[in-house]
C-alpha cells in the first residue's frame, strides 16, 4: 500500500517511462483496479470522470505517507548554469535571493544561424501552436483574406476536454438557457482577488456571443451537433451557482472515433479537426506538423517587430516562417518545466512528477493529469524582452479535490472532517474552491462521511458527468446511486459499514470521530448549522446504515496551469513596461493575468471560452484590420 499512498500523493496518477501522464486502467465495472506489481497505468480518461480508483482508501490513510511528496532531486539544463543565475535549486522551494535573479531559462540561447536555414517561407500571418486557440486565430484570420501558416511541434490538431463559454449563443437560447449576467463574472473577478484584467474579462463578457455563434456556424456547417453542459444545480443567488458551456457532438451517421472519449466535456478535438480542416481545405491556409518554434526574431537589433519564428523539424532541419502582419504564439501551457514552476508557481510545483519534469514532451497528448509542456512559447517571448504577468503565483486548473459522492463540481455536501476527525469548514463550495480548504488540512488530507440516505438527499451524478445525469424515478435513481457506492467499495475507493464507528475505524480515524460525526448530525436535525453556518437545504443528517466513507489521500488533481506572458487586452504580448512587442501576440492558455489563486469553474469552461474562442477569434480579425 506504500506504493498506492505515493500515487495518490504525488499528483494522483504514475508517470509513464515517456513522461507522459497515466492513471490505473479501468476495470469491467468501470473502476480502477491495482494489479499484482502495483498499478498498471493508461492515458486514457474522461474529463470528470474522477480518479475513484486511485482515490486513498483507509488503508492509505493509515500509512501516515501523506504529507506530500519531497521535492525533486533531479536536475535539468537550467541547473548547469552560473551560480549567478537562479535555477530551480535542486527543486527546493525559491527565497526572496533566489527570486530576484535571473534564471536560466530567461537567458536567451545562441541566435539560429542563417546557414543552418533550409527553408523561408512567407505569410501574412504565422500562428506557433495547433490547438484551439491558434487554430480559431488562424481561421479567424484567414476568413479576411490573410495568408495563413500554423506550425505546430504535434503531429495533429490536439485539444483536451470540452467545456466552451459563452454568456448566450444560440444553442443556449435552443435549450431554454438565459444569458449568463455580468454578476457571474463579477464573482470570478472578486475570487481572484480582484487581482485579474477585468477589461480581459469584460471583452469576453461583450463578445463571446458573435465569437460563439461563429464558431458554431462552422460546426454545424460541417454537420456536427452543439450541445450546452449543464453546470452543478443550485440557486443563482448562490455563490458558486454554475449555468452551463457549449461542448460538440457527432453529427448524424458520423462514426465515432474511439481514440475521442464520449461526452458533451471530453469532445473538443472534433473542433480543432474541423477548423483545420476548413483552413487547409477552404480557406487556402497551411498548417506545417511536427514542426517546433524555438526562436521568434525581433528586428532591429532586438529593439523593432517580431517578423519571424525559426522553427525546427523532424529530419532536424530549421526553417523561417517569416510572418508579414504578426507572429502568434498559441503554445499551451509551463507545467512540464521545473525552473518555470518553482518560479512561478512553486506552490504546485512539488506536485509534478520528475518523470514529467525531465521527460520528452508529448505534444500529442490528450486529456491527462500532472503537467503537459516546457513552456516553449512563453520562454520564445521573454528571450525578445516579453515581462511576465503580474499576478503570483499563477493559477492552476486542478487541485486537491475532495472525496465523497457530489454533483459536476460541486463540494461533497455532507460531512468533511481531516486527520484528526475534525469539521474544518462548511461544505457548501465548488469542489475546486474547497480543494484550497483541502489544502491546508493536515496531511492535506480530508474524509467525507456519510449515510445510504444521502442518495435521496441530495442531487447527484451517477459518474461526475452531467451527460449521465441519473433521472427518472427518485426511489430507482437512489438505488442506482447506491449501487455505484457499492461498486466503488469493492474497488477500494470507499469504504462501508453497519456502523459509522467502523467507517471511522476503516479510515484511520480517531475514534472521538463519533463526537464529530454526532455533533454534525444533532445540528442537521436541528436544521440549524451554528458552527459552520452552511445552508439548511444542504443539513442531511445520517439517517439509517449502512453508512459510507472515502479519503481524498491527498492526491492532486494536476490539469494545467494557466497565464505567462505580459498580455494586453488585444492579446498583444508587453515587454516589462506594459508596451507592447510589435508584431507579437499570444492566445489561449498562456494569455497572462486572465486568472488568480486557482480555476473556479464557477464561469463554466472560461479558458476554452475567453481564453481560446473569444480572443482567438477578436485577434484574427484584429490583426487583419490592424496590423
Amino acid at each position: 500500500m506504500a506504493n498506492l499512498a505515493k500515487l495518490a500523493v504525488c499528483g494522483g496518477f504514475a508517470p509513464s517511462a515517456n513522461g507522459v501522464s497515466s492513471i490505473p486502467p479501468e476495470n469491467e465495472t468501470g473502476h480502477s483496479e491495482p494489479t499484482r506489481k502495483g498499478i498498471s497505468m493508461t492515458t486514457s480518461i474522461g474529463r470528470r470522470a474522477f480518479l475513484k480508483g486511485a482515490l486513498a482508501s483507509g488503508a492509505i490513510a493509515a500509512t501516515g505517507a501523506l504529507a506530500g511528496c519531497a521535492p525533486s532531486e533531479k536536475t535539468n539544463a537550467a541547473d548547469k548554469a552560473d551560480d549567478s543565475v537562479g535555477t530551480s535549486n535542486n527543486g527546493t522551494a525559491q527565497t526572496a535571493e533566489t527570486a530576484q535573479r535571473e534564471w536560466a531559462f530567461e537567458i536567451p540561447p545562441e541566435p539560429i544561424a542563417d546557414d543552418a536555414i533550409t527553408e523561408v517561407i512567407e505569410a501574412d500571418l504565422v500562428v506557433v501552436g495547433a490547438g484551439t486557440s491558434g487554430l480559431i486565430t488562424a481561421v479567424s484570420a484567414a476568413e479576411e483574406g490573410l495568408n495563413v501558416v500554423v506550425v505546430s511541434a504535434s503531429e495533429k490538431p490536439v485539444a483536451r476536454g470540452g467545456s466552451n463559454n459563452a454568456v448566450f449563443c444560440t444553442a443556449m437560447e435552443r435549450e431554454g438557457f438565459e444569458k449568463l449576467t455580468p454578476f457571474m463574472f463579477q464573482k470570478e473577478i472578486f475570487y481572484a482577488g480582484n487581482q485579474v484584467d477585468e477589461a480581459k474579462w469584460y471583452r469576453h463578457y461583450n463578445n463571446s456571443e458573435t465569437a460563439m455563434n461563429w464558431v458554431i456556424s462552422i460546426m454545424e456547417n460541417a454537420g456536427y451537433r452543439v450541445k450546452v453542459e449543464k453546470g452543478t444545480p443550485g440557486s443563482p443567488t448562490s455563490l458558486y451557482y454554475e449555468t452551463c458551456s457549449v461542448g460538440w457532438d457527432y453529427g448524424e451517421d458520423m462514426e465515432p472515433n474511439p481514440d475521442i472519449p464520449a461526452g458533451t466535456g471530453m469532445m473538443q478535438p472534433l473542433l480543432v479537426g474541423e477548423l483545420a480542416r476548413r483552413l487547409t481545405e477552404e480557406l487556402g491556409g497551411r498548417i506545417d506538423f511536427k514542426t517546433k518554434g524555438e526562436q521568434l526574431m525581433r528586428d532591429d537589433d532586438g529593439n523593432g517587430r517580431v517578423s519571424a519564428v525559426i522553427c525546427s523539424r523532424e529530419d532536424g532541419s530549421y526553417a523561417k516562417y517569416t510572418g508579414s502582419k504578426a507572429v502568434v504564439l498559441a503554445t499551451g501551457d509551463f507545467s512540464a518545466n521545473r525552473d518555470m514552476m518553482y518560479r512561478y508557481a512553486p506552490n504546485y510545483a512539488p506536485y509534478i512528477a520528475d518523470e514529467v519534469y525531465d521527460g520528452e514532451t508529448n505534444y500529442d497528448a490528450g486529456f491527462q493529469y500532472g503537467g503537459l509542456f516546457k513552456g516553449d512559447g512563453q520562454r520564445m517571448g521573454l528571450w525578445v524582452g516579453a515581462g511576465w504577468q503580474k499576478v503570483f503565483p499563477n493559477c492552476v486548473m486542478g487541485g486537491f479535490f475532495g472525496p465523497g459522492p457530489r454533483n459536476l463540481y460541486s463540494n461533497f455536501l455532507g460531512l468533511l472532517v481531516n486527520t484528526n476527525g475534525q469539521r474544518f469548514m462548511n461544505e457548501n463550495c465548488l469542489s475546486p474552491c474547497a480543494g484550497m480548504n483541502n489544502y491546508g488540512q493536515p496531511g492535506k488530507t480530508v474524509f467525507a462521511l456519510w449515510g445510504r440516505d444521502y442518495a435521496s438527499q441530495v442531487e447527484l451524478s451517477g459518474s461526475w458527468n452531467n451527460d449521465s445525469m441519473l433521472e427518472g424515478d427518485p426511489a430507482a435513481v437512489a438505488a442506482a446511486i447506491v449501487e455505484s457506492w457499492d461498486k466503488d467499495v469493492e474497488a477500494g475507493a470507499m469504504v462501508k459499514a453497519d456502523t459509522l464507528e467502523g467507517v471511522i475505524e476503516q479510515l484511520g480515524l480517531p475514534t472521538e470521530t463519533i463526537d464529530t460525526v454526532n455533533r454534525y448530525n444533532e445540528l442537521c436535525l436541528a436544521g440549524d448549522d451554528v458552527d459552520f453556518h452552511k445552508d439548511p437545504s444542504c443539513l442531511h443528517p445520517f439517517g439509517e446504515g449502512p453508512y459510507y466513507g472515502q479519503s481524498s489521500g491527498g492526491m492532486l488533481i494536476f490539469l494545467t496551469v494557466l497565464g505567462g506572458l505580459a498580455t494586453d487586452p488585444q492579446m498583444r504580448v508587453c515587454d516589462k513596461n506594459d508596451v507592447p512587442i510589435p508584431g507579437l501576440y499570444n492566445v489561449g492558455t498562456m494569455v497572462g493575468d486572465m486568472f488568480a489563486t486557482n480555476y473556479t469553474f464557477m464561469v463554466e469552461g472560461a479558458n476554452y471560452g475567453a481564453n481560446c474562442i473569444t480572443f482567438g477569434y477578436l485577434t484574427g480579425k484584429h490583426i487583419a484590420a490592424n496590423e
